[in-house]
């Protein structure tokens, strides 16, 4: 197998794990379910009043985001393999470019977030992407720290990978491969690519 691109989440995945949801869910008075699903079955002003709580977080994340150990390194040299680089968030736009512009200086082919129509676990971001970069679904991998990315993933048909943070949660027998670092993922894609 040869992957031509490489799909990541962002929260936890290309940065450190900074959000945290269980006070979120608290604040928002959401025990169970889907954050963003049960956030957009309320009716107005709660719906925005809901969204405008997860933006100040997070904005506060953004302010103090920290990158992956390696991971600057390690998406450079797939870009200079040739390697399509996307990013599928549920943040917003605004904290993606937040990012891009002040700490990881890597170009990026594709960006969906959550203005775009479908969040994951659909695979609608991923098969929007797959076309737009003209790639069969065994040619691209999609790496994330949620099971959400993961459904999306294997949603989707392209190669699923966790990535494992300290205390992450046990997602593992769902994915087709597990990493716990940008130095892992960076031996498996060129192993893969050869």
């Amino acid at each position: 197998m040869r992957y031509k691109g490489i799909i990541f989440d962002m929260d936890g995945t290309l940065t450190v794990p900074l959000l945290d949801f269980n006070r979120i869910r608290s604040d928002l008075g959401i025990t169970e379910g889907d954050i963003a699903e049960v956030i957009e079955s309320w009716p107005e002003p709660k719906r925005t009043q809901g969204w405008q709580l997860i933006e100040r977080y997070e904005h506060e994340a953004g302010n103090n985001n920290q990158l992956q150990p390696d991971v600057v390194e390690v998406l450079s040299r797939f870009a200079a393999g040739r390697i399509r680089l996307g990013i599928i968030t549920r943040n917003t736009m605004a904290s993606v470019e937040k990012l891009l512009k002040t700490k990881l200086p890597v170009a990026f082919d594709a960006v969906l977030t959550r203005e775009f129509p479908h969040m994951k676990p659909s695979p609608e971001p991923v098969l929007h992407i797959l076309k737009k970069w003209n790639l069969p679904p065994e040619e691209c991998l999609m790496a994330g720290d949620y099971i959400h990315d993961i459904q999306a993933a294997n949603a989707a048909g392209v190669v699923s990978c966790y990535y494992k943070n300290a205390n992450g949660g046990d997602y593992d027998r769902e994915a087709d491969y597990t990493v716990k670092s940008f130095k892992e993922l960076e031996i498996l894609v060129f192993s893969a690519n050869g």
